[in-house]
């Protein structure tokens, strides 16, 4: 099902509830991006279908996960990106089961897990009739307008709103202090860039990194504002010859702790990609770069939201203040 057809499927569900399910006890019919289906009440033996999003969504609001997306290193290690840095989970502990890779999930074995509820992303949805034959499947969409929406769909999903609930004021009390100690960030501007094999990117949305700053009071520079007014979600390659719309109070870039990335490798493949960068754009050449780990700036967990308010104050309130 594609995404114009899930978007009318969900709208006519909404407005016509003569078509809801008819669900068996201990089940209620749950609205997704893959239509209406019916699922548990109180799952309790749940797959997610993708790691840094879904499974650590559920891990971190205490949800029942037996099963999960993994990824393959360089030593052919199966891991969870980010559950395993947060969370200190990994599949040889036995409380999760190995559930594929992205491009072959292993359907055998998931239906060997017995899961009552398996739960995905909107981008998962081409498999969408194998995952149904295993067990209930519901697809979470990713919208834009409300980075929220996704994992508080998670949490609908799995039965554990209560404490998505809970999690999500000691945030909002977080973000209040931050706010109180940087002042100075309300309307300030900044750039999400990466260097990457040579070429420069540029980022419209970088999941929780970009909630965080706009909760803040931060606000996209030029270019990044273009790409997020032309409907761009994540970033897009471009050429050099942009960089004078980088200009921006602040500049943000990640390293990748998985891929054994240092402080210093995001700032080389910047230059990799545009020797001499950092002469170019103020906020560097005055120390106002400043890099995050790539693990806790892409998600939504409170975990990850909570670590990024932190460092970006502690960062923030040792810069050297924007000039002019």
């Amino acid at each position: 099902m594609n995404t114009k057809l899930a978007a009318s499927c969900l709208s006519i569900c909404l407005v016509s509830p003569a078509l809801a399910l008819d669900c068996a006890d201990g089940q209620s019919a749950f609205i997704h991006a893959g239509g209406e289906t019916c699922i548990p009440e109180q799952p309790q033996r749940i797959i997610g279908l993708h790691d840094q999003s879904v499974t650590l969504t559920l891990v971190e609001l205490g949800a029942p996960v037996i099963g999960s997306h993994g990824r393959v290193d360089d030593d052919e290690q199966l891991y969870m990106r980010s559950v395993d840095l947060l969370f200190g989970l990994d599949f040889d502990s036995g409380q999760i089961g190995f559930a594929g890779t992205w491009d072959q999930m292993d359907f055998e074995a998931m239906a060997a897990m017995t899961p009552d509820l398996i739960i995905g992303r909107e981008n998962d949805m081409d498999a969408h009739d194998k995952y149904e034959a295993i067990a209930p499947t519901v697809f979470i969409a990713d919208t834009p307008a409300d980075p929220m929406a996704f994992p508080r769909g998670i949490a609908d999903a799995a039965g554990v709103s209560d404490t998505y609930e809970a999690q999500l004021a000691i945030y909002e009390a977080n973000l209040e202090r931050a706010r109180f100690a940087l002042p100075q960030v309300q309307g300030a501007t900044y750039s999400k860039i990466q260097g990457w094999e040579g070429k420069l990117e540029v980022y419209a949305g970088y999941g929780g990194l970009t909630k965080v700053l706009a909760d803040l009071g931060f606000e996209r520079g030029t270019a990044g504002q273009e790409m997020a007014d032309r409907g761009v979600v994540w970033g897009e390659e471009v050429s050099a010859e942009i960089l004078p719309e980088l200009e921006a109070d602040y500049l943000f870039d990640t390293y990748t702790i998985a891929y054994g990335d240092t402080l210093a490798d995001p700032a080389l493949r910047l230059n990799d990609a545009v020797p001499g960068w950092c002469d170019f754009l103020t906020a560097c050449s005055e120390g106002r770069y400043i890099v995050l780990p790539r693990e806790y700036a892409t998600g939504f967990s409170f975990t990850q939201l909570n670590m990024l308010l932190q460092m970006i104050t502690t960062n923030v309130a040792t810069s050297a203040a924007p000039q002019g």
